[in-house]
């Protein structure tokens, strides 16, 4: 029998109905933020599109799509611990489906865990075991983990389901080659050639197997058509040059080592060989400059080759914009670096560290103007960013502008009493102005600040 008069069960019903209404209302609302994310994704304004799918997922916190949408684009600003986080949550609402576990594969990948990353493949190939997609991706991360024989399984499982993917077959060559297995690497690498004749990469590896089994005419001809279809490619200069030297063409050699240093500035092989080939020809001034720099380079090679690999898999990835960044002003090239900042701001224009980084380099280029532009836009993004106030009272310094480059200083003093660098910037300004008293008691208290702060640490 029911317990509630006719009346109230009419009072009941209706409040169901607007809670129902209320629940349809949210959905809906979160799925079209979602979709607004979607299309702010399509047109590269990847800050709104983040700001879309939080918007989706406080309305509807299980929306998978939205959670897959931001993890995508946090991984792609190099936020990976809260692009898993995303992944995760996804999992747990739809943990049978294998594109989730494609994707926190990738992000897993991306920060180089690898462990987990093959775990997540495998997952995702157990779901669903006739998708090449994630045996591709699994061999990225074999292959990372130097479990070759493991990659090469895995990518020979791809050419089962699709056998005329020819960058399938070009990895798999590469690994052949990396492995000494030289007939099956010229037979996949040359495999992925007559697949795409326009693989640049595979007539490289094939050009480089062959120089090195001394099959020279080989090696020049499929080298020389890379260069044709990308005439700007440094490493297959460099390796032009090669085959050159091996054969005492010395002419020819120094040519294409210079015509790789001009495609690529960083191409520190070339500087090397170049460098040792003038000093054979008793260049001896020219071959100590370039030697010189392929020593600076040296240590950032390694990184500077790691981030470059990761853009050509992830174009718009900030963090690798960013990294580039460093180690290219590193090496001294302030005008590449500049150029990566400004592409790790287009993707995310509120990254301070790249916004700081670039302003400097710009300073150090003497463009005070558009330095302090930078400055000013850092302080807004961060008004207590104590660095950024003494930057900026450096920049309006440069540009003439005294009264303002006081004004930062008093502000990086009131933020932090204890900070050395303001004292020091500000007794550099009273001397530049004439006021040696004011200026050696700033000097006095910024020797005070280093010595309590060395003692400290």
């Amino acid at each position: 029998m029911c317990i509630f008069s006719p009346k109230t069960r009419c009072y009941l019903a209706f409040w169901l109905f607007l809670l129902a209404l209320g629940c349809g209302s949210a959905e809906r609302e979160a799925e079209d933020a979602y979709q607004e994310g979607r299309q702010l994704t399509e047109a590269g304004q990847d800050s709104q599109a983040i700001a879309a799918c939080q918007s989706a997922l406080e309305r509807n916190p299980e929306h998978v799509e939205a959670h897959l949408l931001l993890s995508d684009l946090l991984l792609k600003r190099g936020e990976f611990n809260l692009a898993v986080e995303h992944c995760r949550e996804a999992l747990r609402l739809v943990p049978k489906r294998s594109e989730v576990h494609m994707v926190l594969g990738n992000v897993l990948l991306r920060q180089r865990r690898n462990v987990e990353a093959i775990e997540a493949f495998k997952e995702a190939i157990r779901l669903a075991p006739n998708n090449p997609a994630p045996y591709l991706k699994l061999s990225i991360a074999l292959t990372d983990e130097d479990l070759y024989a493991e990659a090469v399984a895995s990518l020979t499982r791809v050419l089962e389901l699709t056998p005329d993917h020819a960058s399938t077959h070009y990895n798999l060559g590469f690994l052949y080659k990396g492995q000494a297995q030289n007939d099956d690497a010229i037979r996949a690498l040359q495999r992925a050639i007559d697949l795409d004749s326009t693989h640049v990469d595979a007539h490289y590896h094939l050009g480089q197997l062959y120089s090195r089994l001394g099959r020279y005419e080989e090696a020049e001809a499929i080298l020389r058509v890379a260069l044709r279809h990308r005439p700007h490619y440094a490493k297959v200069y460099t390796e032009l040059g090669q085959v050159f030297l091996r054969q005492q063409r010395f002419d020819e050699a120094e040519r294409v080592f210079q015509q790789a240093v001009l495609a690529d500035r960083f191409a520190a092989e070339a500087y090397r060989q170049l460098g040792r080939l003038y000093l054979r020809q008793g260049k001896m001034e020219e071959g100590q400059q370039m030697l010189e720099f392929f020593k600076r380079l040296s240590p950032a090679r390694d990184g500077i080759l790691r981030n470059r690999y990761v853009l050509s898999l992830y174009p718009h990835d900030v963090n690798a914009r960013y990294n580039l960044g460093v180690l290219y002003a590193g090496v001294g090239r302030l005008g590449e670096a500049a150029v990566e900042y400004r592409k790790a701001l287009a993707g995310d224009p509120e990254n301070i560290s790249a916004r700081n980084n670039l302003a400097n380099l710009l300073l150090k280029q003497g463009h005070a103007p558009e330095a302090i532009q930078q400055y000013e836009r850092v302080l807004a993004l961060d008004p207590r960013y104590i660095k950024g106030y003494n930057n900026l009272g450096i920049a309006y310094l440069m540009a003439g502008d005294a009264a303002r480059a006081l004004r930062a200083y008093e502000k990086a003093m009131r933020l932090a009493p204890e900070d050395p660098e303001a004292h020091y910037n500000m007794a550099r300004l009273y001397k530049k102005q004439g006021m040696e008293v004011e200026a050696e008691a700033e000097m006095v208290l910024y020797r005070q600040l280093v010595e309590e702060k060395g003692r400290k640490e």
